[in-house]
């Protein structure tokens, strides 16, 4: 069986060389039109945005403002962009090839911060297969949700679903990119403890993406004169909802939301429910399975009563992403209404 998650970039941000990749001089603009810096404004393609050097405000503040005072360049705390600093980050641009962990098949270092950018190449081209030959990562045996070390897709919600670690060996992900997207992000992060082998991954990006509910058409909701379950959100903020919320949705329904990105530098949509309640999960031998769910393709289902909020990361170069709402042919739920807010800093 394969399962869906979705790929962003692994970096990793450790001092010093990072495998057998040079690992800064990748990026052609360094600083943003903003003035923002550090690692919570990043750039296009993840990196933290530095301060143009020849400009008025030439270090970057805590507090993630270029500029030229104490509270800058001599703060504490202050990263001053002019020196050089060293990225463990790795691009792939090839069809096919290996993703391997640092220092494999020696144990990775500890609080690794790692990013790898996997190129799309042909708008043909629909998402990444990854395929694990070799995967041993730290983890808890009493935590489902790998908050030790972990391997995630960084557009993936929820986080805590998204997350892969123990031994994984043999098992393959699906992963598609968002419209418009120049790659696809995985994160890899290890904490101050134990460290494991690590992995050693095949990846291959493809042009047929084969899952389900990857590409779904929209229903039209009933009682509507014909309308479609579909919206394109160009709002900065809002809301979005089940049909005739807070009444029960229809069943056999399947909407799509997408969310259109404002502009290069917006990172990601920030949601959080005001109420969520889908059909509750069906018990399996495998565990919980949604018959009626939210989710964002490839990614993780949700369904039942829930509380919660995330952020929503754009991968680099998508202008939008989606989210699909599905229930069956059952009696429905209340659904949901989630509010929105396009924002600029992704922690």
């Amino acid at each position: 069986m394969e399962f869906s998650k979705l790929v962003i970039i692994c970096a990793l941000s450790i001092l010093g060389e990072c495998g057998n990749y040079s690992a800064y001089n990748f990026w052609a603009v360094k600083w943003r039109s903003d003035g923002r810096c550090g690692e919570d404004f990043v750039l296009e393609n993840g990196s933290p945005s530095e301060c143009d050097p020849k400009s008025e405000r030439p270090c970057c503040s805590a507090f993630g403002f270029c500029g030229k005072s104490k509270s800058h360049c001599t703060c504490k705390g202050c990263r001053d962009f002019r020196g050089k600093m060293d990225l463990c980050y790795f691009k792939f641009s090839e069809i096919e090839g290996m993703i391997e962990s640092p220092n494999y098949p020696q144990n990775y270092p500890n609080n690794a911060d790692c990013r790898i950018d996997i190129a799309r190449t042909s708008v043909k081209q629909c998402g990444v297969k990854l395929i694990m030959e070799d995967f041993d990562v730290e983890s808890d045996p009493d935590d489902s949700f790998c908050q030790k070390d972990w391997l995630a897709a960084e557009s993936c919600v929820p986080e805590g679903g998204a997350k892969i670690c123990g031994n994984e060996t043999g098992a393959t992900y699906q992963y598609v990119f968002q419209p418009g997207a120049m790659s696809l992000r995985l994160q890899f992060q290890s904490d101050s403890q134990g460290t494991r082998k690590g992995f050693r991954i095949r990846y291959k990006v493809v042009e047929e993406c084969m899952g389900l509910f990857l590409d779904t058409s929209p229903s039209i909701i009933p009682g509507s004169g014909g309308a479609l379950c579909q919206t394109r959100i160009q709002d900065l903020s809002g809301t979005i909802n089940t049909p005739y919320h807070p009444k029960k949705y229809p069943d056999n329904l399947d909407c799509i939301y997408e969310f259109v990105r404002a502009d290069q530098f917006v990172c990601g949509v920030r949601m959080r429910a005001q109420q969520f309640e889908l059909e509750p999960p069906l018990q399996t031998l495998f565990g919980g399975a949604c018959s009626d769910f939210f989710h964002t393709p490839s990614c993780g289902f949700l369904c039942g009563k829930l509380n919660f909020s995330w952020t929503a990361k754009f991968q680099p170069g998508a202008t939008s992403l989606r989210f699909h709402f599905h229930s069956d042919e059952s009696s429905g739920f209340a659904g949901f209404q989630i509010s929105f807010e396009q924002i600029y800093r992704c922690s």
